[in-house]
C-alpha cells in the first residue's frame, strides 16, 4: 500500500533529514521518499504502521496533517 502524508512543521533540510531519521526506526516500511511538508511510503500493514509512525513524527515535532492511502 502507498501511503502519503502531508506534515506540519517542516521548513527546511534539516526537518527532512529528522523526518527520515524517524521513519527509518520503525519497521514496515518497504520504501520511503521524505520531501519537505510530505512523506510517501510503502507498507505492507498500514494500519499496524499509522500509531508508530504518528508518535515518532510527532515526537520529532512534525504530526501530521493529512493521510491518502493507494492500494
Amino acid at each position: 500500500m502507498k501511503v502519503e502524508l502531508e506534515l506540519d512543521g517542516m521548513s527546511c533540510n534539516h526537518c527532512k533529514m529528522a523526518v527520515d531519521q524517524a521513519m527509518q526506526e520503525i519497521e514496515g516500511i518497504t520504501e520511503k521518499t521524505v520531501e519537505i511538508g510530505r512523506a510517501v511510503l510503502s507498507t505492507d500493514d498500514w494500519d499496524a504502521l499509522r500509531p508508530k509512525l504518528e508518535e515518532a513524527l510527532e515526537e520529532e515535532g512534525y504530526p501530521i496533517r493529512s493521510v491518502r492511502t493507494a492500494s
